[in-house]
């Protein structure tokens, strides 16, 4: 019997920043598996960026994106990396725990911050400055955060992208 890795897809959740895309490009190589993110699928299908979509349509209408690709996804034997707010809306828990393992990488605040100071301009949710902006970008991150830990398959998201795919090919093989 194959386990679950072998026969389903390993959804990636986390905050913006996180690591998923570098960490889903890396896990879908060496697994042999198909990397989608969901971001980059909903910007083909709707031909916007995210920020764009944010600013021209709004919010709650890339939500609505985001629910209804999960709930149309019928692909097996990929990595899926999803946007940093997909599993807080629309019951999209749920729907992510359906396609496959769910695993949350759990990065450190100042290492997301680190890594978002290098990507600004393609984060809508991100208004990144070193002062008051900052405080509300931690109350989202630590918000987000008990979302995230309802999915009980965790790896550090601090350490080394290989360690982190070795990490999470052990998880999923369990």
């Amino acid at each position: 019997m194959l386990n679950n890795s072998e026969q389903n897809n390993i959804v990636l959740v986390g905050f913006m920043g996180a690591g998923k895309t570098t960490i889903g490009k890396l896990l879908a190589k060496s697994m042999g598996f198909s990397f989608i993110d969901t971001d980059a699928e909903i910007e083909k299908e709707e031909g916007l960026s995210v920020a764009q979509i944010f600013e021209k349509k709004g919010e709650d209408y890339f939500r609505e994106l985001e629910s209804n690709f999960i709930t149309n996804f019928s692909r097996n034997k990929c990595i899926i990396a999803t946007g940093g707010g997909m599993p807080c809306y629309n019951d999209n828990i749920t729907k992510l725990k359906v396609l496959g393992t769910v695993v949350f990488i759990n990065t450190s605040f100042d290492s997301i911050i680190e890594r978002l100071k290098l990507s600004q301009g393609s984060r809508p949710l991100l208004k990144l400055s070193l002062g008051n902006e900052q405080g509300e970008l931690l109350s989202l991150f630590l918000e987000r955060q008990q979302i995230y830990k309802a999915f009980h398959k965790v790896v550090a998201g601090d350490s080394n992208p290989s360690f982190i795919v070795e990490e999470i090919r052990k998880i999923v093989s369990i």
